[in-house]
């Protein structure tokens, strides 16, 4: 039952299920020494010899929770007096099910003596799919104060499900926060890198060709580490654009009289969404979108009124007329408030942002490590107050810390809003 549980709600990007039979995670960034999490765990190969826990069999594999594994390389954290066969535990919280005759690449904490826990999230998985952490371990690719960007890029068109193939000699495109745009290429592993940038926040840009999208497990942030973002090359028939960081599910609704409703496959964080199989038919294009805790329903092209929403062909996959969906910003109700943070020297807190109205939170942003702004989205004219909250990193010692609260009205193209971290808070 508890791996049946783990199946169920695993996230793992580009991994397959039967190495993370876990809780949801996303694992952390890669192995790197340089890494305060890293130092105080052990990380080393070993070949799994023998279940001692619960078999399970998956995908023609047996694998246990719990075995018997022979150390073969040590990266650092095996003390030299213990065994060379340890036990590897996986077992709950967060099971990690290894399979008998696999190599591994282990990061694990050591629970007693030859004992290793390798549950809750680690980065242990079959050497053959650690090609990432096999690069990053000694931290040289890490170092400060920026990092590096680092992962898969592979072809398929389902991120959770089966094994996807390699896709060599492919061009990625990432953009950092001020806009600029970072190339890198993937190798003959599918690896890329993008080495040594400034610190911040980055994101993959979607748009790679005529028939084919790059899908992202995210974002990366990087301050002076290394920062795993894997890309999945997908296909799609028909594509639009909406807005960056906004929270929105969006649909294809068939003009019928029992009209069909098909979701986007995917909303990527550069905004733009895919839709991978339409049927031929007649659509409108429907958005609904949540700010300040209310649902809004949008028509493309950016219409509240179902009679004004343009009305969409699609023959053979293809929008008839060609070109893509993409949403005038001007016409949408919704403005982007860009916020950026003062830069601030102390480790001390963690850093949100509320944007208030009548003394209710409408939304909120936290800084990612190394990011220098955030979007919040608000209503077109609306006025807000803007507070600053730094969330203490250690409350047994010091308290949290609060800005004074930042009139702003949400307009189309505004300056970000500057909001200084306060003299006491350094």
């Amino acid at each position: 039952m508890r791996l049946l549980r783990g199946l169920v709600v695993a996230v793992v990007f580009f991994c397959p299920t039967y190495s993370a039979l876990c809780c949801s995670c996303s694992f952390g960034p890669p192995i790197q020494k340089t890494s305060e999490r890293e130092r105080e765990r052990a990380v080393f190969t070993a070949r799994v010899v023998q279940p001692l826990g619960r078999i399970y069999n998956w995908d023609g594999k047996q694998l246990s929770d719990m075995v018997l594994a022979v150390v073969h390389e040590r990266f650092w954290g095996v003390p030299w007096n213990w065994p060379k066969t340890v036990i590897l535990n996986g077992s709950y919280p967060c099971d990690t099910a290894m399979a008998i005759g696999e190599e591994y690449l282990v990061s694990g904490s050591p629970e007693r003596y030859g004992v290793f826990s390798v549950n809750g999230c680690s980065r242990t998985r079959p050497l053959k799919e650690a090609q990432v952490d096999l690069r990053t371990p000694d931290g040289s690719r890490c170092a400060g104060p920026g990092g590096t960007v680092i992962g898969y890029v592979r072809k398929g068109n389902d991120p959770f499900r089966g094994e996807h193939a390699i896709a060599p000699d492919v061009s990625v495109n990432l953009r950092d926060q001020d806009g600029k745009t970072y190339t890198a290429q993937s190798d003959a592993e599918g690896i890329y890198e993008l080495r040594h940038v400034p610190p911040g926040v980055y994101a993959v840009e979607s748009d790679v060709s005529q028939n084919q999208y790059a899908s992202s497990s995210g974002i990366a942030a990087v301050e002076g580490e290394c920062r795993e973002m894997g890309i999945l090359l997908r296909d799609y028939a028909v594509r639009g654009r909406l807005l960056p960081g906004l929270t929105a599910s969006i649909e294809l609704v068939g003009i019928e009289e029992l009209p069909k409703q098909i979701p986007s496959d995917s909303i990527e964080p550069d905004g733009r969404f895919y839709f991978r199989h339409v049927p031929d038919g007649e659509y409108l294009l429907s958005v609904t979108t949540w700010i300040e805790g209310t649902a809004r329903n949008l028509y493309y092209p950016g219409t509240n009124d179902r009679q004004k929403a343009a009305r969409l062909r699609i023959t053979n996959q293809t929008l008839v007329g060609g070109g893509t969906l993409d949403f005038n910003p001007e016409k949408l109700p919704m403005v982007p408030i860009p916020v950026s943070l003062d830069p601030s020297t102390s480790d001390r807190f963690t850093w949100r942002v509320q944007l208030l109205r009548s003394g209710q939170v409408m939304t909120e942003g936290t800084w990612a490590p190394g990011g220098r702004q955030i979007l919040l989205y608000g209503t077109r004219g609306a006025s807000y107050g803007l507070v600053l909250y730094g969330y203490s990193n250690r409350p047994l010692e010091y308290k949290d810390c609060r800005a004074e609260i930042a009139a702003v009205v949400a307009k189309p193209g505004m300056e970000a809003v500057r909001v200084a971290v306060p003299a006491g808070c350094q």
